[in-house]
């Protein structure tokens, strides 16, 4: 088997090998490796313990998406027209380097809100040409495969990266502790220095055909989505669900800690169990999926993840070591989502995916400003009903929509 996998690696293209090792070592840090435009994990909780309220943090979300919004026909704009997509993606990823010793340094959730808006703006930058980097560092006939492989050698780094998180927090306070969350953020600034290095020594860039100039926003909607039924409901599906996500994520950590009463080892065994599923059942997986196929293999991994979001709310408070399961679960949907992946790589064509993501952050950021608001106040009323609220929609919204799109579009 490790033969096959060498072999495998060996015929892939450089920029694949180089976006392991960075989402390798960002997963040892402790952190995940997709970009946002919130303030989730750690960060939430430094942002609460800094004085900030569920209101408060709900309005700083609105305030990142709102920039995000600013930035997103730019970004866009600049991805679908300059030919070194290697250089937007580094430049960017220079730019936000100091993001996290800038977060170790602040004094107060006003200053706090002031570096994540501009973690906002590099994010926004960032993303096209990332995702442009990413997607083509693989064919779509080794896409399923590749992915299988990138989960389970960057979930190494993420077995080890919970486990770091917590000593260095356990180490210098505890969770309740302002001082332990900046040794956390400096941790997490010398790891992204080093990969800022690995990126700018070893990417190649990517060449393609870019479409035509389409206009303005209205013009760059319409050419995205004309004649591609695909893309309209795919469309419809990823911002029905960004809205649920945006409006719960920023709360997640703080629910975990302040309300389920989980302790950072506990938190630090949920990131590293998560990682350890990977390991073991991403490789396995895709296997699984070549088959039997994308599509029963993504409905099962969906009910799994409802299962998860069930446990994540029901969970007694004298009892917290039962969201282990939670992350479990979570890792086990994730594993099974691989097929789902690969198709939401290719219903997008390459050549106008940076006007599809700038018009889709557009639209995502319109919402950013209302959701997390609307988590706040519904996290004022209990927040036991931010998650029931996600599990309905996870339930009778998402997963309708993917079965109409799996079976209807995807080979």
């Amino acid at each position: 088997m490790f033969d096959d996998v060498f072999v495998f690696l060996k015929r892939q293209k450089k920029n694949f090998k180089t976006i392991i090792v960075r989402d390798f070592l960002i997963l040892t840090s402790g952190r995940r490796s997709q970009l946002r435009a919130q303030v989730v994990g750690y960060e939430s909780i430094f942002l609460k313990r800094l004085g900030a309220s569920s209101i408060e943090i709900g309005l700083i979300n609105s305030l990142m998406s709102l920039i995000s919004i600013l930035f997103s026909v730019p970004a866009g704009w600049l991805t679908d027209r300059v030919k070194n997509i290697k250089k937007i993606y580094v430049a960017s990823s220079g730019l936000g380097l100091i993001n996290y010793l800038a977060m170790a340094l602040t004094s107060s959730w006003p200053l706090f809100t002031v570096v994540n808006l501009w973690r906002t703006i590099t994010d926004r930058l960032n993303m096209p040409a990332k995702t442009i980097l990413d997607i083509d560092s693989l064919s779509n006939e080794d896409r399923v495969r590749g992915l299988s492989l990138h989960r389970t050698i960057t979930a190494v780094g993420g077995i080890g990266g919970p486990i770091i998180a917590a000593y260095i927090l356990t180490s210098f306070g505890g969770l309740n502790n302002v001082d332990s969350f900046r040794s956390l953020f400096l941790f997490q600034f010398v790891i992204n220095a080093v990969v800022f290095v690995i990126l700018w020594r070893q990417l190649d860039d990517v060449i393609f055909d870019r479409e035509d100039d389409g206009g303005g926003v209205l013009q760059s909607f319409y050419s995205i989505f004309q004649g591609s039924s695909a893309l309209k409901l795919f469309f419809v599906k990823d911002v029905v669900q960004s809205f649920f996500g945006l409006m719960v994520r920023p709360f997640l950590g703080i629910y975990q800690v302040d309300v389920k009463l989980v302790t950072a080892f506990i938190i630090g065994y949920m990131g590293a169990g998560e990682m350890i599923v990977d390991v073991f059942l991403s490789l396995p997986m895709g296997g699984v999926i070549s088959r039997f196929g994308r599509r029963k293999i993504a409905y099962i991994g969906h009910l799994i993840g409802l299962l998860a979001r069930c446990i994540l709310f029901l969970t007694p408070t004298s009892h917290p070591e039962f969201l282990i399961l939670y992350s479990l679960l979570g890792s086990v949907e994730g594993c099974m989502y691989l097929g789902w992946d690969a198709f939401t790589h290719e219903v997008v064509p390459q050549e106008v995916r940076g006007k599809y993501l700038g018009v889709r952050a557009i639209v995502v950021g319109v919402i950013g400003v209302i959701a997390p608001l609307l988590g706040g106040v519904i996290w004022e009323l209990n927040p036991d009903f931010l998650w029931w609220i996600n599990a309905l929609q996870w339930a009778f919204v998402a997963f309708p929509l993917m079965i109409v799109l799996m079976e209807k579009y995807s080979s």
